[in-house]
Parts: C-alpha cells; sequence; structure tokens
C-alpha cells in the first residue's frame, strides 16, 4: 500500500508539472495548476498516514517481541506476499484426518475410555497373586554353649481370588467406562465433520481466491496501460483534469484490489496448513 501511494504522489507531481508548464506558456488556467496541487496534496496527505501506520506497526512489533527499544526501526527484505504451493484437495483431505490436531485429540480420548474400560472390566476377571521372600537370621548370644547361629529360609505362596460382589461397583464402573467410550466416539464423528467442513469452505475459498488474484492481475495491467494513455492524451490537452484523476483513481484501485485479495489467498492457504496439522513445517 505504500508503494502504491509514492506512485500516487508521483503520478500527481507529474501532472502538477505539466499543468505548470501550460500555465507559463498561456495554453492553461491557473484554476487547473492549483486543481492540480489540491490533488498532490491529498495525495501527500495520505501517504503520510500511511508511514504513521507503518511506524505504529514496527513500534507494535518491537512490543511483541520483547525488544530493549521499541522504536528501533527494521527494513523489510521484501513486502511482496508470496503464495506458497498447496496440495490438492484429496491430498490435503488425507493429510488433516491424519495428523489434525483436533482429531489426534479426538483418537487419544476414545483410547483413554478403552484403557479405562479395559481396567473396569479386569475386575471382573479371577486373579492371582504369586509372593515369595528369601529370609537371613543371624544371632549372637552372650552365654551358653552357642555364641552365634544363622538361619537362611526361601518362602513363596499362590493366591488364588475372585471377587464374588461389591455392591454393583464393578457393573456400574464397566457401564460409566462403555457409555463414555460411546461419547468420545460420537464427539470424534462430530468433530470430523466439522474438521471437513471447515477444510473444504477454506480450500473453496482459497481456490476462488486464486482466481481472482488472476483477474486483478488483469485489471492491473490494464488500468496502467489505460493511464499511459490518459497521460499522453493529458499533455495533448485532449483530456480533462478530471478524467484524469478519475483513471489515476482506477490505477489506484486496482492496485488496492490486487494486494487486499493476495492478502485474503496468503489466509487461507495459512488456514489450510492450520487445519491439516502442518502450520510448523509450513512456518
Amino acid at each position: 500500500m505504500l508503494n502504491n501511494l509514492k506512485y500516487a504522489v508521483e503520478l500527481s507531481q507529474e501532472r502538477v508539472r505539466i499543468d505548470k508548464e501550460r500555465f507559463l506558456l498561456g495554453s492553461g488556467s491557473k484554476m487547473q495548476l492549483l486543481q492540480s496541487q489540491v490533488y498532490l496534496n491529498a495525495d501527500s496527505s495520505l501517504l503520510v498516514k500511511q508511514y504513521e501506520m507503518v511506524r505504529a506497526s514496527h513500534i507494535r512489533l518491537n512490543e511483541y517481541l520483547g525488544l530493549d527499544s521499541i522504536e528501533n526501526y527494521f527494513l523489510i527484505a521484501d513486502t511482496t506476499i508470496q503464495l506458497l504451493p498447496v496440495p490438492d484437495y484429496p491430498a490435503l483431505l488425507e493429510t488433516t484426518l491424519a495428523a489434525n490436531t483436533s482429531l489426534e485429540l479426538g483418537r487419544r480420548k476414545i483410547e483413554i475410555a478403552g484403557f479405562d474400560k479395559a481396567i473396569a472390566m479386569s475386575r471382573s476377571y479371577p486373579y492371582l497373586t504369586v509372593s515369595g521372600g528369601y529370609g537371613y537370621n543371624y544371632y549372637t548370644y552372650q552365654s551358653g554353649t552357642l555364641q552365634n547361629s544363622q538361619n537362611l529360609g526361601l518362602n513363596y505362596g499362590i493366591t488364588l481370588g475372585f471377587n464374588i460382589f461389591d455392591g454393583f461397583n464393578r457393573k456400574r464402573e464397566i457401564s460409566n467406562s462403555i457409555i463414555q467410550e460411546e461419547i468420545n466416539r460420537y464427539e470424534y464423528q462430530d468433530i470430523e465433520q466439522m474438521v471437513k467442513s471447515d477444510l473444504v469452505t477454506i480450500y473453496r475459498a482459497y481456490e476462488n481466491n486464486l482466481r481472482l488474484l488472476e483477474i486483478e492481475k488483469q485489471n492491473l495491467e490494464i488500468a496502467r496501460e489505460n493511464l499511459e494513455i490518459a497521460l499522453d492524451r493529458y499533455k495533448l490537452g485532449a483530456l480533462s483534469g478530471l478524467e484524469l484523476r478519475e483513471v489515476q483513481k482506477s490505477l489506484l484501485d486496482a492496485e488496492e484490489r490486487l494486494l487486499s485479495i493476495q492478502y485474503q489467498t496468503k489466509l487461507a492457504e495459512i488456514s489450510l496448513m492450520k487445519i491439516s496439522g502442518k502450520v510448523m513445517e509450513y512456518l
């Protein structure tokens, strides 16, 4: 946007130069020169405001980065919005179903519920416990014929048990665990449908933005060519100042629309990477 406004100021300066030469040569009116100066001042004012917005953005970014001096100004290597290639929809859907964080969390919840159910059901099974030990005793006597003695011993045991009745606690725990597992499965299905819906919505918007992007690129080329023709006609006196201003405005509008659609396309691209679980690789 800043470059577009700079270009607008350059065009207005060129128009002032042309009208000033006409006025000095007597072929142009002072009113037309003053009107050109008004347009130049208006464009310059917009440029100054845009510089102010850029400066404020630098300060906010420095604040977010935690820099000591929030007023440090840094140069951006390239302000052009670079669009990266995005996989086709089938590949993107496959990746999303496998790596989406919400779906992964849903699968983990189902697994945990399955473990809880297995634990609850295991309490209905017979249980076997094995125990063992090894003992060593050493005795010392102060009197008698024996001064000391020691004993070594190995002991072990096996216990087989079965819970007969526990007040229906096991049955209740098993029922609750089965219900919770089913709830988690239904929740996963809902999340999967929502993710699929979001994915196809974002992907269609991305495709539509790409088509709009090509249209706006063509419009920008046409607007530039139209401005060149308008400037030539204006220099020859075959075009009024108001008509030239309209052509100039059309070019600025075309540039702004192109920037806007590039930005929207980039947002859709990032959203696709995010929903497919690949945003960290993307960054």
